[in-house]
């Protein structure tokens, strides 16, 4: 053990959806040959937090257990695919979490819980990080695919890697169901006091 470790929190979504996408994966492959993201399971990443201390973090994740617990689970919608734009002319083809106003808010929560301030958009990744000319190729096999499946997420998990180490594998640290049945609204935004921030 090094002494650091990275962290990535996470949805999973069911096994169905996973295979699916799994099978997007494959097919992509098949045109444009392998990619970095070819065999990663399918998720929502919420947050990466890279070379973090794992005494202060799973002490801090300890106290956040709760307040994480008693979110409700979530009902997402997959809707179809998009892309990012990075830089170097490259391109990430994934799959569309619908936005509504109850999925804006569940997210706004949990980071609120969480602690993070950066916005993000909730979606699952099929095709990370490939160069322009492979998404040339792909792009119009995806474009008009009108795939649509409702999943609940009604865990967060948790994984850990060795930040020095380079064939490190992330390895699940813990998982958190999401047992409130209330619903949720959005959190108080004036409302500081509570908040722990994680990193």
């Amino acid at each position: 053990m090094t002494g650091y470790a990275d962290y990535l929190f996470l949805l999973s979504p069911p096994q169905p959806v996973m295979d699916e996408v799994a099978r997007y994966k494959k097919a992509s492959a098949k045109y444009i040959g392998d990619f970095s993201s070819m065999n990663a399971p399918a998720h929502i990443s919420i947050m990466t937090a890279e070379r973090q201390k794992p005494y202060f973090v799973e002490n801090t994740l300890s106290r956040l257990e709760q307040r994480l617990a008693i979110m409700p689970p979530i009902l997402l919608h997959i809707d179809g695919f998009k892309y990012f734009d990075h830089l170097h002319d490259k391109k990430t083809i994934y799959a569309v979490i619908r936005n509504t106003p109850a999925v804006d808010d569940w997210f706004e929560l949990i980071r609120k819980n969480l602690g993070i301030k950066k916005v993000f958009v909730p979606h699952i990744t099929v095709c990370r990080n490939i160069f322009n000319e492979q998404f040339n190729t792909l792009w119009p096999h995806f474009r008009h695919k009108r795939w649509t499946e409702p999943f609940w997420a009604n865990e967060l998990t948790i994984a850990r890697r060795e930040t020095f180490e380079p064939y490190a594998k992330w390895q699940t640290l813990k998982r958190i169901a999401f047992k409130g049945n209330k619903g949720f609204t959005t959190p108080n935004k004036t409302d500081t006091n509570e908040q722990v921030n994680l990193f």
